[in-house]
């Protein structure tokens, strides 16, 4: 589906103003300190970008000719490419930039922040896997991510980290979906 410009950037952030006023509105009703500023800014900064690291390098396998031999991961690239690109043909990158900030802050906000802290890991990565829901496989794949995302944001206890790694991934993702990928990608 090609969708214009205005229309793909008011869609994205209408939706994530509502998950991030969702996330607002329960912390304050379960009174969750969703505490976005980094009580070490180094240490949280490593963390954010190191976690990047095995998400993108995954992307890129998924991308490549290579995963057209697991029917799975080929059908998360058809995915990527058939339906996901055409969203974002019309945009440029400080929208793509723009979109991935929006969506790591309100999301990691709302899943992390608050869905995981009351109700645990797993009810906040298959919330999250269904929030992303494409395709059946698409939706695995992002409950899969959320589980990661919730592993990093247990073990560093912070939201900045969760929030910049999520900003960082989708950043890369939607570049390279929009920038790097072609019309040859589509026949593979």
């Amino acid at each position: 589906m090609k969708l214009s410009r205005a229309r793909l950037l008011l869609i994205a952030f209408v939706a994530e103003g509502a998950v991030l006023g969702l996330a607002l509105l329960l912390a304050d009703w379960l009174q969750i300190d969703l505490d976005l500023a980094p009580s070490d800014v180094a240490r949280e900064l490593v963390i954010g970008l190191l976690a990047t690291v095995p998400l993108a390098v995954l992307f890129l396998v998924m991308m490549s000719e290579y995963s057209n031999r697991i029917s799975v991961v080929a059908n998360l690239k058809r995915t990527m490419l058939q339906d996901v690109r055409p969203v974002f043909m019309q945009t440029r990158f400080f929208d793509l930039f723009a979109i991935a900030v929006a969506a790591g802050v309100a999301e990691e906000m709302l899943f992390r922040g608050v869905i995981q802290t009351q109700l645990g890991l797993l009810p906040a990565s298959i919330m999250f896997g269904l929030v992303h829901f494409v395709t059946p496989a698409y939706a695995v794949a992002a409950t899969l991510m959320g589980i990661y995302i919730g592993l990093v944001f247990s073990v560093s206890e912070s939201l900045f980290a969760v929030i910049l790694l999520h900003t960082l991934y989708d950043i890369y993702a939607l570049t390279y979906i929009r920038y790097q990928t072609s019309e040859s990608h589509l026949a593979r």
